[in-house]
């Protein structure tokens, strides 16, 4: 940000003043150092002579240099390092031009110049707003915008027809250059109140800084467009310019990368709202008390009004919307809340700080017959037995430090029918919660004489711990319910299918997962999780609502955040109507098989169940079928994936991976019929085959120190003729045993241990181990000590946000280490983009994998087009060129 003050400096360098030192106490580092800087240059004018004139302009400019070295050092660690890069540019260009203007143009003139820098804030800014959260709220911020830079222009210009414009000070000109300024300055101030009603609280204070920067400027400019010769008022000026370039450094400091915010639940700052309202209050005041003092009003100062007062009426219009959105999710919101507590089997009862019932769920009347209604208001000291109502009150009484902690408490309640009922509440202290500010409690019977319903059903087997719906059990007596209903030609099952999620219930990652879908539901559809990584929907209506419901569904199921990182989660739904003449099995049955569909055709996919019906089973019978003949009939072949040594710039193994052309479905996934194989002992057959023809071709090629992996299947491993099939592969095609490498599954390393001794005979002989897929196992560090290993072969799912995110990288450096301090070879698969290359080069990871470099190659390429063994160059960075091949052992373990 530049300055219109450094125009004073250029004009004053002629004419003497006198004066005297100052001297400023620094209250605080970072912020009072501007200010102190700024009296040191305002203290110049104590100073005698032509010596106050340099000293004034030496520190000015040398503040300006200070901060472009500031700024160019501070920004590269900030959050938004384009943004201060522009900045620096914009300090540049306002610099140099009122150093062009101070030299050719008259005085009160020279301001022009900076212009342009002032007009380079606006991109500066524009570089640092999240664009997302400028896009959830643009009308509010454009009217806000507009608003406040009309209102600031009618503020100074009523000044100016107040004060100095009555008097004649500044020709026509020198005005024009003024309002040129500050008009400038106004824009970039506007820019940064945008900045702060978007930001995220945290980052706020960066956009105070840079709002006092530009007021500081705007005076500074202000000052020195109506300096009529050297003194206090150049002085002044140069100080306020000082002061701007010092709070912008400030600002830079401040700006430090937080974690990301749903930019749906970033709050807009009170003071930020209020200042275009009070700068256009301050600014129609003014206008109004000009008329009696000067007695006319200008044709600009009531244009001015004018555009303000449309841009106010804009604003309002804008924020009646925003309010009517909110008000219009609020309400969805509580529809959805409802919908999901009347899917729980178990009570909920929501309480205040003088524990009196807020809310109460319906589910209370199946517990203790009781009418929600009667209950609100009532104290829950009330409602317990005399006896356990001390003991209650003394704990839901007492704060929880931890708002995640759930507390076991249980009292005896009377049923409407006089009875006694032990209940057992899970309590949840949300008081400290502004969203909540309450206790929850989740009720239970845990009598031991409690009533038991017609078809006994335990109250606690039909509710998911972890997201509290009803589980498949109770999924199941709905659908027999509504089965027998009259109006089951009118309902429709849903099986919604989730991918990627962690291994155990993550109850965070699971509520937030029941918290979209309750979103995405009517408030007739009932929920419940069916399995592990499934939930199910009763919709009311035809099945095309319900592929509608589905396709919400899929939709609302986006990457989660979680404490180690973004989850990637994925889904596809299976859709079935209800028919009268089938049952709940069946049902189900039909729901699960549209699912299987809906999942082999991809994330994101919907299948009603009579596509499902011909296309799945239809489909999976005939590879099962057709798979016991394929490698007689010649339709599985080969192909060979290089992994490259970054340091050495080649090949130096290639993985065989097996690959099915059927006669009618083409080229079919081996993720669709290795498990297919795996159902029987064919999988050991395909491992024999895969391993023969691996080693014969690999020993054909003229490469000598070339290695080849082959993947064996766990069954394989575990049939104890692993040991035997390779001595025979070796033998027949002459590849010697370094270099050959057997890639098993982690799980593999945890089997009998006849299956560590087949390992490390084999180790003995010479071949190689590797743990494929590395991190997507067991993962346990301590089985990796002392294990057969050789490589570790890691994940694609550890460069999932790698270019982002910083703990991923992490991750991804830590299992090299871990690796290199085991004696293990890491490889790292599925590098894709130049950038990840880049940057697994920087972590100092040497093998690599990945479509990038080479995709899988058939046998007859393999001598030509092998990374740099007569084929592509490798690249020895993210877009350079190859480097020489250097006559080296691989790096590999033998």
């Amino acid at each position: 940000m530049t300055s219109g003050a450094l125009t004073a400096p250029t004009r004053a360098m002629a004419a003497p003043t006198r004066g005297g030192p100052t001297a400023v106490r620094t209250l605080s580092r970072p912020l009072l150092l501007a200010v102190l800087a700024a009296l040191a240059t305002l203290s110049a004018g104590l100073l005698p002579g032509p010596t106050a004139v340099t000293v004034a302009v030496t520190v000015n400019f040398l503040a300006v240099a200070g901060v472009l070295v500031l700024l160019a050092r501070a920004g590269r660690r900030s959050a938004h390092p384009a943004g201060w890069r522009w900045y620096v540019v914009s300090v540049s260009v306002g610099t140099v031009g009122a150093l062009a203007a101070g030299a050719v143009l008259p005085w009160g003139q020279t301001a022009l110049g900076s212009v342009p820098g002032q007009l380079l804030v606006v991109i500066a800014i524009l570089r640092m707003l999240d664009r997302a959260s400028l896009r959830a709220a643009r009308a509010h911020v454009a009217t806000m915008f507009a608003l406040f830079v009309l209102a600031d222009l009618l503020t100074v210009h009523t000044l100016y027809h107040l004060t100095i414009g009555r008097q004649g000070v500044l020709s026509l000109s020198e005005t024009v250059a003024l309002f040129a300024l500050l008009s400038s300055i106004a824009v970039g101030t506007g820019f940064s109140l945008v900045l702060i009603a978007v930001c995220p609280a945290a980052q706020r204070p960066v956009g105070w800084l840079l709002f006092a920067s530009q007021v500081a400027t705007a005076l500074a400019g202000a000052c020195s467009s109506i300096a009529s010769g050297p003194g206090w008022v150049q002085y002044l000026a140069c100080a306020l310019s000082v002061l701007g370039l010092g709070l912008l450094v400030v600002a830079c400091r401040a700006d430090r990368p937080l974690p990301r915010t749903d930019p749906r639940n970033v709050d807009g700052s009170t003071l930020g709202a209020l200042l275009p309202h009070a700068t256009a209050l301050a600014g129609g005041s003014l206008l109004l008390l000009s008329v009696p003092v000067t007695g006319d009003l200008t044709a600009f100062g009531a244009a001015l009004g004018v555009l303000g007062l449309g841009a106010l009426l804009a604003h309002q219009v804008a924020s009646w919307r925003t309010q009517q959105r909110l008000t219009t999710d609020l309400q969805r919101s509580e529809a959805y809340f409802r919908t999901l507590v009347r899917g729980s089997a178990d009570p909920v009862l929501i309480l205040d700080d003088r524990l009196q019932v807020q809310w109460v769920s319906p589910a209370i009347t199946a517990l203790l017959g009781l009418d929600p209604q009667r209950i609100v208001g009532r104290s829950i000291a009330d409602a317990v037995h005399p006896d356990d109502a001390p003991g209650l009150v003394a704990a839901l009484n007492a704060t929880s430090a931890d708002a995640s902690e759930t507390k076991t408490r249980t009292a005896r309640v009377r049923h409407l029918d006089g009875r006694w009922r032990l209940i057992q509440s899970q309590v949840r202290d949300l008081r400290g919660d502004p969203d909540v500010g309450a206790l929850v409690l989740y009720c239970r019977d845990v009598s031991a004489n409690a009533p038991q319903p017609a078809e006994p059903v335990p109250a606690f087997s039909t509710s998911d711990p972890a997201t509290g719906l009803p589980n498949r059990s109770a999924l199941t007596q709905r659908l027999a319910a509504t089965l027998r209903a009259p109006s089951t030609t009118r309902t429709s099952l849903v099986v919604l299918g989730v991918d990627g999620l962690p291994v155990g219930d993550d109850v965070t990652v699971l509520r937030e997962l029941t918290t979209r879908f309750a979103r995405a539901l009517r408030g007739d559809d009932w929920l419940a999780r069916s399995g592990v990584s499934e939930f199910a929907v009763l919709v009311s209506g035809t099945v095309s609502d319900a592929e509608v419901i589905a396709g919400r569904l899929v939709a609302a199921v986006e990457p989660v955040a979680t404490g180690n990182g973004t989850l990637r989660l994925t889904a596809a739904a299976g859709v079935t109507p209800l028919d009268a003449d089938a049952d709940a099995g069946e049902a189900l049955r039909w729901g699960d098989l549209a699912l299987r569909s809906a999942r082999a055709a991809g994330p994101g996919r919907v299948r009603r169940h009579s596509d499902a019906l011909r296309i799945t089973q239809q489909r999976e019978e005939t590879l099962r079928t057709d798979l016991d003949r394929a490698l007689a009939e010649g339709q599985l072949r080969l192909v060979y994936q290089p992994v490259v040594d970054l340091a050495l710039h080649r090949t130096v193994s290639v993985e065989a991976l097996l690959r099915w052309r059927h006669p009618v479905y083409g080229e079919v996934s081996p993720a669709e019929f290795v498990p297919l194989a795996e159902e029987s002992a064919l999988i050991s057959e395909l491992g024999r085959w895969v391993l023969a023809e691996a080693t014969a071709t690999v020993a054909a090629l003229p490469h000598p120190d070339l290695a080849v992996a082959v993947n064996v299947s766990a069954r394989h491993v575990r049939s104890g003729e692993l040991v035997a099939d390779v001595l025979r592969a070796l033998e027949s095609s002459g590849l010697p045993s370094s270099r050959l490498i057997l890639e098993i599954t982690e799980s593999v390393l945890l089997d009998d241990e006849h299956v560590t001794d087949d390992l490390a005979a084999l180790r003995r002989l010479g071949v190689r181990i590797a743990v494929d897929d590395f991190g997507t196992g067991w993962s346990s560090l301590a089985y990796l000590v002392g294990l057969p290993i050789d490589v570790l072969k890691m994940d694609r799912q550890f460069l999932a946000d790698v270019e982002t995110d910083p703990q991923r990288r992490a991750l991804c450096s830590s299992v090299l280490h871990l690796g290199t301090s085991l004696g293990l070879v890491v490889v790292v698969e599925g590098v894709e983009t130049a950038t990840e290359l880049q940057l697994l080069r920087d972590m100092g990871h040497r093998f690599i994998q990945g479509y990038l470099l080479a995709r899988p190659l058939d046998r007859a390429v393999l001598t030509t087009q092998l990374p740099g063994l007569g084929g592509a160059a490798v690249p020895t960075s993210a877009a350079g060129l190859p480097g020489p091949p250097r006559p080296a052992d691989d790096g590999l373990p033998r």
